[in-house]
């Protein structure tokens, strides 16, 4: 079996687990082809909106979360910045957004995805191997469970990775995923929280074993949780296994916290609530784009009003921050939705086209306390389509976007999807490891 490890991590997890809907605008002089800003949102979206997620997730075969590599950012950095209050009522227009938003189904229970599936699913139950061999062709051999991140050395950890070794009875090359669950110990409902890419594994080897790295941001109270994971092959409906905590010890009894219960020296009442992302102008038509407009409304559950400003970062690939600007000071009143506040800027040069991530530092102008730093909480500020004006006048050769929120590797992976709409069936276990 697995060993399961306790230590500390600091490495932030770079990616959401929630998507969000987009709107179809776009500026009309630009005349600009639409694209999506999230990797989420829809694929005719120049807007994205969220409220901050409950779990951000990543992928990674890896203890350290490793940058991808590319073409760095030049220090030499041409741009125009402004920052002013915004009239945007950005919780009137997530409610909107998320009316429209089919595939907004966040939290959902395991039974209730089993339900989506069995009255939805178009695809077949399962596969002629799996008919022919009893459904036991594919198994999960085995898990463990990684705990990193007690900042307040209370026992409790606000950040988990699950590795999962998912193998074949016979020798022979199989498209798999799989649908990742959390619960407190002692509830009976399973909270979907994860589902992985597509990958590829090959009989009983080893070397497929497949990682998902998670921050609890908000949610999850101090207590015991478990984990449980359903196996599917890819392009049917039928689990074809499941391991959770009654066949595998490592999944049970993980002490976690979200970051919120994460105490240190300095605590906030101070946070980002929702946050907006919008891109303009596309001169060459390559779908990267050398304006954004990134509005935000930051709460206080403090008493009296609280004078703030933002200091702005960015990152292209998941390579190193770069502080960009800093905003002027506004006023944040309390829960009102009508002091949100914008940052725009207009990139010149010094940024090659690519999928950026932005980040948000919340500093009290009084006191110069930190009272908020989120990134991948939101995913409106993850994988922004952007270049400079410089490269907006030939063709960008990036790498394309994945089409989830997520990074991934582990297994051999054969693309990144979006798992919708599928079947359930119990499995037969096989727990022989060659």
């Amino acid at each position: 079996m697995m060993q399961k490890v306790t230590t500390k991590l600091s490495t932030v997890a770079a990616a959401v687990l929630l998507a969000v809907l987009a709107t179809p605008e776009l500026n009309a002089a630009e005349n600009a082809e639409l694209t999506s800003v999230a990797a989420e949102t829809s694929s005719e979206a120049t807007t994205a909106i969220a409220k901050r997620a409950r779990t951000t997730t990543t992928v990674n075969n890896k203890l350290e979360t490793t940058p991808l590599k590319g073409e760095a950012v030049s220090l030499q950095r041409q741009n125009i910045y402004t920052s002013q209050p915004s009239d945007a009522n950005l919780e009137e227009e997530l409610k909107a957004f998320q009316a429209l938003d089919l595939k907004n189904t966040p939290n959902q229970t395991r039974a209730e995805l089993q339900k989506q599936r069995e009255r939805s699913s178009e695809l077949p139950k399962s596969s002629a191997t799996a008919q022919k061999s009893g459904l036991d062709h594919l198994y999960i051999h085995d898990a463990a469970v990684l705990l990193f991140d007690d900042d307040d050395g209370d026992g409790y950890y606000s950040q988990l990775r699950v590795d999962f070794d998912a193998d074949a009875a016979y020798d022979d090359y199989y498209d798999v995923y799989a649908e990742l669950f959390i619960r407190r110990i002692g509830d009976s409902q399973w909270t979907h929280y994860y589902t992985t890419d597509v990958f590829e594994i090959h009989y009983d080897y080893s070397s497929d074993e497949y990682s998902v790295t998670t921050r609890l941001n908000t949610g999850f109270p101090p207590d015991e949780y478990e984990v449980l994971i359903d196996l599917f092959e890819y392009g049917y409906s039928d689990i074809v296994d499941t391991l959770g905590p009654y066949d595998d010890y490592d999944l049970t009894n993980l002490p976690l916290e979200d970051k919120t219960y994460e105490s240190s020296n300095v605590s906030s009442d101070t946070y980002v609530d929702n946050v907006k992302t919008e891109i303009f102008t596309d001169k060459d038509d390559d779908g990267f784009y050398r304006e954004f407009a990134i509005t935000f409304d930051i709460d206080t559950q403090s008493s009296s009003d609280r004078d703030v400003y933002v200091n702005l970062y960015q990152r292209r690939n998941g390579g190193d921050w770069y502080f960009e600007t800093e905003s002027d000071v506004f006023t944040v009143y309390g829960y009102s939705s009508e002091d949100a506040y914008e940052i725009s800027g207009n990139w010149q040069s010094g940024y090659p086209a690519g999928y950026y991530d932005f980040r948000l530092e919340v500093i009290d102008a009084n006191t110069g306390e930190v009272l908020d730093d989120v990134s991948p909480e939101f995913s409106p500020l993850l994988q922004v389509p952007l270049e400079d004006a410089d490269s907006d006048t030939r063709e960008s050769t990036s790498n394309p976007p994945s089409s989830t929120t997520s990074s991934g590797s582990g297994g051999g992976s054969t693309g990144l999807i979006t798992i919708g709409l599928l079947g359930l069936l119990g499995a037969w276990r096989r727990r022989v490891k060659r």
